[in-house]
């Protein structure tokens, strides 16, 4: 081996040169690390070729499937991405997305239970009528396709044969053929409107703060509509009937109301019977829940009552056909006759007893007056009657004028007992000041029409004034 810097030849295993002492080692490590180098460069040229020719086309590859499918996710996807998407689905014959048709069905099934309230009034209206006696007026819907109309008991007690009006003012006669003494239901037989679609029902219990619509005929105003709120659930009270597990509405509702529908403000469906409002706050009232009278309802449209076992319900139905027979019974000579129907009078009506309760009724009615408070004589009325509306009309007429009442005198003339009623007269003297603080001095003769209801009590259905 010759130096490559004084050309020296030197041994093959020489580190430096015998001569001038060039150092061989140095060359050495040249060739190593340029032999690194070259070492190098091809492994950068190699992993560029793989990963163009192979790692790409996989990764472009993998991309192209999770578009068609996108639930198809990398375990290793960030969590903080947005939640995968439902698989789409294609039709075959239609090419249309399948997720995209459910969302539309959905869409137009949500769309199909709510109705427009115009479109659920005029609709409702065709079917609630407005129910007529001799003595009182309520309202009522139809319930069946056969004709069969439901109302509240207290609408139609002490009767079997009534009236059904329509909302154009077509009388149609109707029969009582189902009645209840413990719940505050009954249901009218009504022939001219077999065949007619009722009202859709609700089956279920409604959610508090439902939208709601009560129909009926408040005051006489026949087939009027009020919108307001489910407000309460389960409330129960006992009146002349069991109230268990009734809606709290705040839907206006007004004596004449009574029987009428509680209708679901979005779907229209019957969810109550209208039947009650608290005495000391007319903006809450209270629905019997649809869902628990069908099947009571229901046992009535199919197995009707018969006449006697209507009239047995509730006590007066036997004191009042009793008079009935004896009126036409042949056998019965005039005499015993008169002697019959004086028993009965005795049984029903006292003379002492009346005039006690009149006398107890204008004293209420003065305190009534003077605190402008319809409650202090609302139970001495048979409600839904005449005398009932025009008392809380003119409470409500007198409310926050001032006026003042002041009874001087006040005595019972005369009592005539009939066979269904007792008529009470009396003669009355009040001092009255009106709302521009005049005075007046009135003297008046009434004629007040009493009646007992169903539990024994003397009630006042009608009041005649005379000036």
């Amino acid at each position: 081996m010759f130096c490559p810097n004084c050309g020296t030849k030197n041994v093959e295993s020489a580190r430096f040169c015998i001569q001038c002492g060039h150092s061989y080692t140095n060359k050495q490590k040249k060739n190593r690390w340029w032999m690194t180098g070259i070492i190098l460069s091809l492994f950068l040229v190699c992993g560029g070729f793989i990963y163009h020719f192979v790692l790409n086309k996989e990764l472009n590859n993998e991309t192209v499937v999770k578009e068609i499918t996108p639930t198809q996710v990398d375990s290793e996807v960030d969590s903080t991405k947005p939640e995968k998407q439902p698989k789409v689905e294609k039709d075959p014959k239609t090419n249309t997305s399948k997720t995209v048709e459910k969302k539309k069905k959905a869409t137009n099934q949500k769309a199909a239970t709510q109705k427009d309230k115009k479109d659920i009034i005029r609709e409702a209206q065709t079917k609630v009528y407005t129910i007529l006696t001799a003595d009182s007026q309520g309202s009522g819907f139809l319930f069946q396709k056969n004709g069969t109309v439901v109302t509240n008991a207290h609408v139609v007690a002490g009767y079997i044969d009534v009236l059904v009006r329509d909302q154009n003012g077509v009388e149609m006669n109707g029969k009582v053929i189902g009645i209840s003494n413990q719940y505050d239901v009954a249901l009218i037989q009504t022939d001219n409107l077999t065949g007619s679609p009722p009202l859709e029902m609700e089956m279920k219990e409604s959610e508090i703060g439902s939208e709601v619509i009560a129909l009926g005929s408040p005051q006489g105003l026949e087939n009027t509509a009020s919108i307001g709120y489910l407000t309460g659930l389960d409330r129960s009270f006992v009146s002349n009937f069991e109230y268990e597990n009734v809606y709290q509405i705040d839907a206006q509702v007004s004596p004449g109301s009574s029987g009428g529908p509680l209708l679901d403000g979005n779907t229209g469906k019957v969810i109550g019977i209208n039947s009650a409002l608290l005495t000391r706050d007319d903006s809450i009232a209270f629905s019997i829940p649809m869902y628990t009278m069908m099947e009571l309802l229901t046992s009535w449209s199919k197995s009707p009552m018969d006449e006697n076992a209507v009239t047995s319900t509730f006590h007066f139905y036997n004191e009042f056909t009793a008079f009935d027979e004896y009126e036409y019974e042949e056998n019965y000579e005039e005499d015993s006759l008169e002697e019959e129907e004086e028993e009965a009078y005795d049984l029903t009506f006292d003379e002492a007893s009346l005039s006690d309760f009149i006398l107890n009724f204008r004293g209420d009615y003065e305190i009534a007056l003077q605190n402008e408070d319809f409650s202090y004589i609302e139970d001495m009325l048979l409600y839904d009657s005449v005398a009932y509306y025009e008392m809380a009309n003119y409470m409500d007429e007198i409310a926050g004028q001032g006026m003042i009442f002041d009874f001087t005198s006040n005595e019972v003339t005369n009592i005539e007992i009939q066979a269904d009623q007792a008529i009470v007269s009396t003669f009355e003297v009040f001092d009255f000041m009106n709302a521009a603080g005049e005075w007046s001095v009135y003297e008046r003769t009434k004629d007040y029409v009493v009646i007992v209801d169903e539990d024994g009590f003397y009630k006042i259905r009608h009041i005649e004034i005379d000036q």
